[in-house]
């Protein structure tokens, strides 16, 4: 009697789990798709806030990693397993996310428009090949935040390409902090609304702590998959949340610069029509 009360009050206990951590995801993620979008759309249509191509691209990879995660809402927390065309398309599409947002934060500092496309498609329809090949290996998680293939070189391809990417963020972060610091009476007279040659220091901040976090993805990842060793189709809260809380912080570091927080206060009303079509910074400027 007692063993069975126990393992009702568990089971109650991990669907109530359940359930908060997908609350938790859904909301980190659609907060991280509007802050995304809004800044995205904001910098689009204002004739006051400049930005390159780099950045458009960027922003955009952001907002759609949210989307990808959000495909399965209405099918998170129901008894039955997802379709199975749309779990095998979320999960490739999960997979080519983290690469193709991070060699986008790459292309802010190169003129590498096509790669973060390149990339993400090549890991998408790897990911598409090997979920039909293995459609049994295309299973929603048991926290049922999203669909992943479990058993899968998946999870290697996404991690290795990640790291890939910001280890080339790292080396050319590098060599603009050296650039700056021999140059540090231009950076002095810097105006961020200009255009010049240089990169600014507040680029290199932002791009420099967001490039940390798919390095902290992946080690929590490698942790929560050494932990759940014995159970390879589960993964832990902590790796859902923070995977989930990427987007917000993109959308946060890149897309509230001062110029944007000032067509956002509409208390102050500007003398010319914000919205216009302007022309883009040349590639390679932000």
């Amino acid at each position: 009697m007692f063993d069975s009360e126990i393992t009702a009050g568990s089971s109650a206990g991990a669907n109530a789990m359940t359930t908060g951590v997908v609350i938790a995801c859904d909301v980190l993620l659609t907060s991280g798709f509007f802050v995304s979008t809004a800044g995205l759309l904001t910098a689009g249509l204002s004739k006051r806030v400049l930005r390159s191509s780099q950045w458009f691209i960027f922003m955009a990879f952001a907002s759609w990693w949210s989307i990808q995660y959000l495909l399965l809402v209405g099918n998170q927390l129901t008894g039955d397993s997802p379709p199975h065309a749309l779990c095998l398309v979320q999960s490739a599409s999960v997979y080519a996310a983290a690469p193709g947002t991070a060699f986008a934060l790459l292309a802010l500092f190169h003129q590498l428009i096509a790669i973060p496309f390149m990339i993400y498609i090549g890991v998408f329809v790897m990911g598409i090949t090997l979920g039909i090949l293995h459609p049994a290996q295309v299973v929603r998680d048991e926290l049922r935040v999203s669909c992943h293939m479990f058993g899968t070189v998946m999870e290697i391809v996404e991690a290795g390409a990640v790291l890939l990417a910001c280890i080339g963020i790292f080396i050319l972060e590098g060599l603009i902090i050296v650039k700056i610091w021999k140059n540090l009476r231009r950076i002095r007279n810097f105006n961020r609304t200009s255009v010049t040659r240089h990169f600014s220091l507040s680029l290199v901040i932002r791009a420099s702590a967001f490039s940390l976090l798919p390095i902290a993805a992946i080690i929590v990842s490698a942790v929560s998959m050494v932990r759940s060793s014995k159970d390879e189709r589960t993964s832990t809260p902590a790796v859902n949340i923070f995977l989930s809380s990427i987007p917000l912080f993109a959308g946060l570091l890149f897309g509230t610069q001062k110029d944007i927080i000032e067509i956002w206060a509409v208390w102050k009303t500007p003398t010319t029509p914000w919205f216009r079509n302007k022309e883009r910074l040349p590639d390679g400027k932000v």
